[in-house]
Parts: structure tokens; sequence; C-alpha cells
């Protein structure tokens, strides 16, 4: 009953921060729920059981054991956004989506045909890993802002990140690791005169596929952020 429970000295708050500091936590998400436990806990019960009680949650909470939450937190959220990514691929083939879809092929095949050289027809392909760049740009800075917040409130000098932060990152930097050998590739290619010709085609298919995986990965943080330290 929050009614009950009682508020924590400054003081004691300290021996709590520098308890969870100690264990040497670097995910923003699992140090926020182990503070959170420590605190409720710590607040239902009378002063003068404070060390008794904190010694107890620090006899479960172990260094090794706080680790372990971490790691297993890690591996989930990783399995959770590959379900949540795959699932919002799934609805590129409902109706709606479908129509989205062919609007932006339209878009860029009719500019794929006013495309006269390779150097243009690469632009094509460039521009929506702009859009991602400056979207991942947003998501860090968002991103750091949130985790320097937990990091003032837990005291701890190591560094800390949100657990979201790098599956989806990695997922961001993906289309530029491929799309860069692939402009390179083409690079080497474009004297040939078929490839030629084709490299427009080829530069819109590619674009409407970068955009449609910038979309979804928008999506991915749209939902997670409402939840996440993101």
């Amino acid at each position: 009953n929050r009614a009950n429970m009682r508020q924590l000295s400054q003081q004691e708050l300290d021996q709590v921060k520098k308890a969870i500091a100690a264990k040497e936590l670097t995910s923003a998400e699992i140090l926020v729920e182990i503070y959170d436990h420590y605190v409720s806990h710590l607040e239902s019960v009378e002063t003068y059981n404070f060390d008794e009680e904190l010694f107890e949650l620090e006899h479960k909470f172990k260094y090794s054991y706080c680790h372990a939450l971490q790691a297993k937190f890690n591996k989930e959220i990783r399995k959770e956004l590959g379900k949540l990514h795959w699932k919002i691929f799934q609805r590129n083939f409902r109706l709606p989506r479908i129509i989205y879809i062919l609007g932006v092929m339209v878009g860029a095949f009719y500019l794929s045909s006013h495309i006269g050289n390779g150097k243009q027809a690469t632009m094509l392909m460039v521009f929506p890993l702009l859009i991602l760049t400056v979207f991942n740009l947003y998501y860090l800075t968002r991103s750091n802002l949130r985790t320097k917040q937990i990091k003032r409130l837990i005291n701890q000098k190591k560094a800390i990140h949100s657990s979201l932060y790098y599956p989806i990152s990695e997922r961001m930097y993906l289309p530029v690791l491929i799309v860069y050998p692939i402009l390179w590739i083409s690079d080497l290619i474009f004297d040939i005169q078929v490839t030629s010709e084709l490299t427009p085609q080829i530069a819109s298919t590619f674009s409407t596929l970068l955009f449609i995986y910038v979309a979804s990965l928008v999506e991915i943080w749209n939902i997670k952020s409402k939840t996440a330290l993101i």
C-alpha cells in the first residue's frame, strides 16, 4: 500500500545509489529496474530496518546475478526486436501498405526515367540513406540525453546506454554496409553499355526497398520509444 510507505532520506538514497553503481551495469533499463525495486522495497520498511533490508537486497542482487539479468535482457530485446521487425515487414503485404509501396515505386521509376547517367542513379540510391543517417543522428542524440539522466540519477561513472539502442542502430547501419559495396561495384561496370542502360531501373528498385526499410525502422522506433529509454 503506497499510503503506508515512507520517503527515503537523502542519505538513504545515496546508499542505494552507491550500492547499485558498484555493480557497474551498462544497461539503462536494468539500472532503472533495480533502482526502482530497491527504493520501492526500502520505502516499505521502517527506518531502523533500513540497513538490514539493504543488506538483504545486496545479498539477492549480487554483482554476478545483476550481470546475468543484463545479459538475458540484452538477448531477449534483440529477439523481441527481430520478431517486431518481421511483423512490421509482413504488414507490407496488406492492402493499405501495398498501395503506399506502389506509390513509392511509381515515384522512384518516374525519377529513374529522367536519369541520364550512372552518377545520377547513384544519387537516387543514396537519398534514402541520407534520410536514415539524419534519423540515426536524432535517435543517437535522444537516446544519449535520456541515458545521461539515468546516469546522473544513479551517480554512476561507468558509461551506460539503452539496451535497445545498439540492436536498432545495427539495423540502421545494415543498408549502408550493403549499398556502398553495390555502388562501388557499379562504378566499376558503368562502362558496360547494357549495365549502364539498366542502371536507372536498378537504382529505382533499390531506392524503393530502402525507403520501405527506413519506414519500418521508424515504425519500430515509434513503438518502442513509448516504453524504452530511446
